[in-house]
């Protein structure tokens, strides 16, 4: 008998095979969704005459059997033998795919409930679109809103559908916000709003740099607050805005130290937009006690001449390597000491964060217009280079005589009217400070004395095309402040 147990245990195994390969056969017949035979009794899975072949059973079923008691070898096995598992092609990190047909993009958005990115660009702008994505890819928070967006770009002369026939996209009443001009809207599909779903609800013309104003993109889809990095070394931050071409803010603060640097950071820094604002500048965080090697050796960052105006106080300062005109490139063009007991708001602070491109004294004074309690409108239409230029000169001409007034309005009037667009006059404004006030202070008080007048003041408060502002200080201490406008 024991002779005979080896040929009944091979017999066996020969039907344990064959009766698993059967079974794995029919399990693998059945239909992938249980619910299609939902409605049929169960019936034993069966196999046709004509499909039973032992040998074909048998070889399956010893594999599956060796498949279950040796997985990882078999696995090994096959791999060394020189067939390896398809490998996944990477895809590129930050890859941004746009639309480029309207009708698709909108019924894309409107599937998908979410926002759509207009991207309308002028003639010899494609490229623009790839510009936008690394821009936008710079903060984290903004790139993951932009990914979620349906993202359409087109020629800004495309033709689109109107009740007044066919107009070219940047003509569209939709679009009015544009102004004619290139640049980037949504249609807002993710509301559930029935008055703004599927409508225009946001437009930004593209701007006269290569820079997109990152903030305004960031709040219009929706972004989260950004978490912002903070540089310690002053002189790494410079090296890494100007290899950036970025304006860099400076914070020069005390923690721990000084109730208005911790104040300004709870109460201001905290804010959603300002910090979006942020986003796009580079960022350093110095102790006021901090010392760098600049000009030869190594001095308090605070202390150096192109910080006078911060009067060794806590506060910002920005400095420009954003623009390649040289009397901004690598120059302080903006501080803002804390003085008295009193921090900047965040409605300051989206001020100070959104000055036009200029000289210190030309951005601090446009500042004292902008947050006076009044909100004059003048300096809230286009900075003109031309008024800039003669606001600069005029003040110069004050403070080397030492005496304020429109001296020479006459001749100049007709000069600056000539540079003027069509059906534009010019209104310039004059004053001058208390002796001994330092810049910040001064342009205030400046804007305090327009306020007294009621000649300037119409011209200060007024809605202005085209503007322009700047302040000199003479050798008697007396700071000499010029607004022109055009409207």
């Amino acid at each position: 008998m024991s002779r005979l147990v080896p040929f009944v245990l091979l017999g066996l195994a020969v039907l344990i095979c064959c009766w698993v390969s059967g079974i794995s056969s029919s399990w693998a017949a059945a239909p992938a969704d249980a619910s299609a035979n939902a409605a049929k009794p169960d019936s034993p899975p069966q196999a046709s005459a004509s499909s039973w072949k032992p040998g074909t059973h048998l070889w399956r079923g010893l594999r599956r059997v060796l498949d279950a008691v040796f997985p990882h070898e078999r696995g090994a096995r096959r791999t060394a033998g020189g067939t390896k598992p398809p490998e996944k092609t990477p895809s590129t990190p930050g890859t941004v795919t746009w639309l480029d047909h309207y009708a698709t993009a909108l019924r894309t958005a409107a599937q998908q409930r979410k926002r759509l990115l207009l991207l309308a660009y002028g003639p010899g702008q494609e490229s623009v679109s790839q510009s936008l994505a690394e821009q936008v890819a710079e903060v984290p928070e903004i790139a993951r809103a932009f990914q979620e967006a349906v993202r359409l770009k087109l020629p800004s002369d495309t033709k689109l559908p109107s009740d007044a026939g066919e107009v070219e996209l940047i003509r569209h009443p939709s679009f009015s916000g544009l102004g004619g001009k290139p640049g980037l809207a949504i249609i807002d599909f993710s509301t559930s709003d029935p008055a703004l779903y599927g409508c225009v609800v946001w437009t930004l013309p593209a701007p006269a740099s290569d820079r997109f104003d990152l903030a305004e993109i960031g709040r219009a889809l929706g972004a989260a607050p950004p978490q912002l990095r903070w540089m310690t070394d002053y002189v790494e931050a410079v090296r890494t805005a100007t290899q950036q071409e970025k304006m860099l803010l400076v914070f020069f603060c005390n923690p721990g130290h000084c109730a208005l640097s911790s104040r300004f950071e709870a109460e201001t820094l905290s804010d959603p937009e300002v910090r979006a604002k942020m986003t796009d500048m580079v960022r350093a965080r110095v102790t006021t006690d901090a010392k760098a090697a600049l000009d030869g050796g190594e001095v308090v960052v605070l202390n150096h001449p192109a910080f006078a105006e911060m009067l060794g106080q806590p506060g910002l300062a920005i400095l420009d390597f954003a623009h390649k005109d040289p009397r901004l490139y690598g120059h302080v063009v903006s501080v803002f000491p804390f003085v008295g007991n009193e921090v900047y708001t965040k409605d300051q602070m989206k001020v100070i964060l959104g000055l036009p491109p200029g000289t210190l004294t030309q951005r601090t004074l446009i500042y004292a217009v902008r947050t006076h309690p009044e909100r004059p409108a003048s300096a809230n239409g286009q900075v003109d280079p031309n008024l800039l230029a003669e606001a600069e000169s005029h003040s110069e001409h004050q403070a080397r005589i030492g005496v304020q007034g429109h001296h020479g309005w006459e001749s100049r009037f007709h000069r600056i009217n000539a540079r003027l667009p069509a059906g534009c006059l010019a209104y310039e404004v004059c004053a001058e400070s208390w002796p001994g006030q330092g810049l910040l202070q001064a342009a205030i008080e400046c804007v305090r004395c327009w306020r007294m007048s009621s000649g300037h003041w119409r011209s200060v408060a007024s809605p202005s095309q085209a503007y322009g502002y700047d302040m000199k200080r003479g050798a008697n201490g007396i700071w000499y402040a010029t607004g022109i406008v055009g409207r």
